[in-house]
């Protein structure tokens, strides 16, 4: 009885792992969220403008000359 548990056991484990060989070689490609794109480079541009705004490049440094 225990043999039998056993070679199901590995006979299942067989199963999984060439069904995950076949599959594993197939690429699927995400669809295009031109919204949510949109949106995370507003909030990129948005950031860069702040960072540009805390480092103004016309004022020259208190420790330089």
């Amino acid at each position: 009885m225990f043999d039998k548990v056993m070679a199901q056991i590995a006979v299942g484990i067989i199963d999984a792992l060439l069904k995950r060989i076949e599959t594993g070689s197939i690429a699927v490609d995400a669809d295009i969220d031109r919204d949510r794109l949109r949106r995370a480079g507003s909030r990129i541009d948005e950031w860069l403008r702040q960072q540009d705004s805390l480092h103004s490049r016309g004022q020259p440094d208190k420790t330089g000359p």
